[in-house]
Order: C-alpha cells, then sequence, then structure tokens
C-alpha cells in the first residue's frame, strides 16, 4: 500500500515533497486503514527541458529527502510516491514506483496505491510476481494515450477478479497525465483507498491524503469512485 501526491501548475516543489513525507511518516493519516507509515522506497516523477525524469530510491523518504535537488523539481508537473511493500519479497528499488512501459510509441509511467493480487490472470500468467508492474501491462498494453478514458478504465477493471484493494493510480506519458481512482464497493477502507484533490486557481494538487501545509480541510475534495482526472502537460 502507497501514498502519492501530483502537482500540476504553479506550486512549490519544497512543499509537495514535504506533502509526502508527511504522509510517509504517517503525521496526515486521519483515515481508517491499518498502515499508517510507508518506509519501503519512493519515487519522484518530474519534467524537465521537456523530459520526463525520474528519481528512485529504497528506505524512507524522510531519510532521502534532504539528498534531492529541490532546484531540479521546480516545473509545473510533480509527482511523488511513498511505499509499504504489501509482500515482504517485494523490497528494493526495482519495485520503488514509478514503473514504466513502452507500448507502441508511447513511453509509460505509473505510480500505484493498492494490491491487486488477481490482475495477473489477464495476462495468462501462471501466477503473480509484482502485482503493480502486471497492472501497468494490463492498462497500457495494445493502448493508446486516447484510449484512457474513464469507460476504458472501469470496463478493464470489471474484468478483473475480486481480491484486490485498490486501483488507484498515476498514469503519465509526455503530453498528458491521469489521476484515477478506484477501489471495490466492499472496501473496509474507503478512506484509506480515496483520493482528494485541491484546485486553486491554475493549481491542482492530486493526493492520498488531505494535506493541510497545501489547503484547508474545506478546500480538499473528496474524489468520486471511478473518477479519473486528466493533466494536459505537454509543453
Amino acid at each position: 500500500m502507497c501514498r502519492m501526491i501530483v502537482a500540476h501548475g504553479q506550486f512549490d516543489a519544497a512543499a509537495v515533497l514535504d506533502a509526502a513525507r508527511a504522509m510517509s511518516c504517517g503525521e496526515t493519516a486521519t483515515h481508517e486503514g491499518p498502515i499508517k507509515q510507508h518506509p519501503n522506497g519512493w519515487g519522484c516523477l518530474w519534467l524537465e527541458q521537456g523530459h520526463i525524469r525520474t528519481l528512485h530510491g529504497t528506505g524512507t523518504f524522510a531519510d532521502a529527502l534532504p539528498t534531492i535537488d529541490v532546484d531540479r523539481l521546480r516545473g509545473r508537473f510533480l509527482a511523488v510516491h511513498v511505499r509499504h511493500a504489501t509482500l515482504s519479497k517485494n523490497h528494493g528499488i526495482e519495485f520503488s514506483h514509478p514503473l514504466w512501459r513502452t507500448s507502441g510509441d508511447t513511453q509509460w509511467y505509473m505510480m500505484h496505491n493498492g494490491f491487486l493480487p488477481t490482475v495477473y490472470q489477464q495476462l495468462g500468467m501462471a501466477e503473480s510476481r509484482f502485482d503493480s508492474a502486471e497492472y501497468l501491462e494490463y492498462m497500457v498494453d495494445r493502448a493508446t494515450p486516447a484510449d484512457f478514458t474513464r469507460d476504458y478504465l472501469r470496463d478493464k477493471m470489471a474484468q478483473v477478479a475480486p481480491g484486490g484493494s485498490s486501483a488507484n493510480a498515476i498514469f503519465v506519458t509526455r503530453n498528458k497525465a491521469w489521476a484515477w481512482q478506484w477501489h471495490p464497493d466492499d472496501t473496509p477502507y474507503p478512506n484509506y483507498f480515496t483520493l482528494h484533490r485541491l484546485q486553486k486557481n491554475d493549481t491542482t494538487f492530486i493526493s492520498s491524503e488531505p494535506i493541510s501545509a497545501l489547503g484547508t480541510a474545506s478546500e480538499w475534495r473528496r474524489m468520486n469512485n471511478h473518477e479519473l482526472h486528466e493533466f494536459p502537460i505537454g509543453e
């Protein structure tokens, strides 16, 4: 299970990084979920001179934060992911998000919050190796950015066997990004698996938890289940 935040528009990159740190340490965990801290790896994705850049690490984001060059991240799009590994075998840099995959002419990146232990079945695999990577493959293979609509994502998830906790994700391509809210209707932790959106003028924040340093509680809005928000990030 994980925490994520994405910012688009005019924002303070240092404040976004600190929001991710606060979530990773459990400082903003007002939800009902049993997981409060997320210490098992982290990743950042941003635009730099027209190119997507990523940074990954293991361990806690709080420990890594002082080593990150914030000046490189001062663009109009930034996403940060902090991770709590669901399975003990899935520890290490290769499991840190964002994950990436090429499909046709498109390079896709994804940050995922949740556990989807049955999605491997849609790929014809005998067993799951890493559910988030399998989720990315299932969603983007033979797809184009034009296919990425709410109906497309809902239909794909409707074909996945029950057993997963959440498909919340941030998908990114060179020209567009999407924040996707999805959890099964019977989840015991709807607050933990609900993304929150804050709109301030031309700046949008979407976060796994409301962050008071970015906006008051009344300014944050819970995203509806199966809601899709699209960001135009092409320059």
